[in-house]
């Protein structure tokens, strides 16, 4: 195993040892923006293509706008512009990320330095058409009370889409909120794509949710 593959796999696990401080994860992800989509190329990271698929299938692309919700380097972004996607608005913690995230030309306007749990405070409620968020309900990074923040964010009858790592599921109360969410009649569960590929390190959940 080359020394590459190596220091890519101790970033990707050391971002999953992360506390959940935004500081901390800020600080984290401005040190390896440079080298993120090498890392998580390196490793098939799989997320973003599978994530504009699954909301391809259920929303037409057109003149609406999109939400990429922790955008990091705009992976999502990238996938959802192939998929003829063309109002795309995105927002990350780190600034650095953000910059990548620019040079990729595919987002019609994008903020840094937003913690996702703050996030209704720099959008207007109910504007968007679908939010998705993708490799940010992980490990080390977001509680699921963001679900919460960002079902906010969308228009009633719009969508909310993300993904969940298999271990993030398992070890923290992302069902309990889902199931307090649905019988409130907040929102419903369009689609689930149970332990579907993720990396080479492991599946996760997709959630097509409506509000």
């Amino acid at each position: 195993m080359s020394d590459d593959k190596v220091s890519c796999n101790e970033a990707i696990d050391a971002a999953l040892h992360l506390d959940g401080d935004p500081e901390k994860v800020r600080a984290y992800y401005d040190e390896w923006a440079l080298n993120y989509d090498r890392d998580t190329d390196s490793v098939d990271y799989s997320g973003p293509a599978i994530s504009a698929r699954l909301l391809r299938e259920h929303l037409p692309a057109g003149e609406i706008r999109l939400l990429d919700a922790g955008c990091g380097t705009g992976l999502a972004g990238v996938e959802l512009q192939r998929l003829g996607y063309r109002r795309i608005d995105g927002f990350d913690l780190s600034d650095s990320m953000v910059e990548r995230a620019r040079s990729s030309g595919v987002y019609t306007e994008l903020k840094a330095g937003i913690d996702m749990m703050q996030a209704a405070r720099h959008y207007e409620s109910d504007c968007y058409d679908a939010v998705l968020s993708v490799g940010v309900f992980t490990l080390g990074h977001v509680p699921p009370e963001a679900l919460r923040v960002l079902l906010q964010l969308v228009r009633p009858g719009g969508l909310l889409l993300m993904s969940t790592r298999t271990h993030y599921y398992e070890q923290t109360g992302f069902q309990a909120l889902v199931d307090e969410l649905i019988a409130a009649q907040k929102m419903e569960l369009v689609k689930l794509v149970r332990d579907a590929p993720y990396n080479n390190d492991g599946d996760a959940h997709y959630w097509l949710f409506r509000k």
